[in-house]
């Protein structure tokens, strides 16, 4: 996976895995949370974000996670602004911003990294999706559950009619585990050198 900025971040590709759509009351307000099997996603609010920007202590204390380090690789002050800015804007649309994944272990959760959307669909029903992992927690999986799950989460919107993403044609292993998902070539992507990849609501519910 490689991204130029925190949201949108660029996909690296995905498993297919259970998830379902729950919430909780935090301190602050009821959040959205998605499941998966190893994994909590917790949808990005203002009083998270306002957390996050002021220390690691109380956003772990809002999420109910440790944190070892933070943010993720790509993540950094003005991408954190971004998603401030846009659940100021459009609160409404909560959920298809960021999302914080916790790892949920048998005896404490870790916060692992972000996955998240650009913004809600557009005219055409589509949403671009990514994460960002911790680099101690890669190559275990955890982004691909992670993505996963915010796909199903996302194609529980009937508005949602495809997700793309975008990478780099050189990341070979990117784009392989996105074939291996089900995810086909669809054009040169929005960035310079990029491409994008995609996959309908009936092909993602179907696999």
């Amino acid at each position: 996976m490689d991204s130029r900025e925190r949201l949108p971040v660029k996909l690296s590709g995905w498993l297919m895995a259970s998830s379902s759509t729950t919430s909780f009351e935090s301190p602050a307000q009821e959040t959205l949370t998605a499941r998966s099997e190893h994994l909590e996603l917790i949808a990005a609010t203002l009083p998270l974000v306002q957390a996050e920007m002021s220390s690691g202590v109380k956003l772990g204390s809002l999420l109910r996670a440790e944190i070892e380090n933070w943010p993720p690789p790509l993540n950094e002050e003005h991408s954190l602004q971004w998603t401030f800015e846009r659940l100021q804007s459009y609160p409404q649309h909560a959920g298809f911003f960021s999302w914080y994944v916790v790892l949920v272990e048998e005896h404490r959760c870790l916060l692992i990294g972000l996955v998240g959307m650009k913004g809600p669909p557009d005219e055409h029903g589509i949403v671009e999706v990514g994460y960002s992992i911790l680099e101690k927690f890669q190559r275990r999986g955890f982004g691909s559950e992670a993505t996963l799950a915010l796909m199903h989460w996302a194609f529980q919107n009937p508005d949602v009619k495809q997700i793309t993403a975008e990478t780099f044609p050189e990341l070979t292993p990117s784009i392989r585990v996105m074939e291996r998902c089900g995810m086909t070539f669809l054009a040169p992507g929005s960035e310079p050198g990029t491409i994008r990849y995609g996959i309908t609501r009936e092909t993602f519910l179907g696999i």
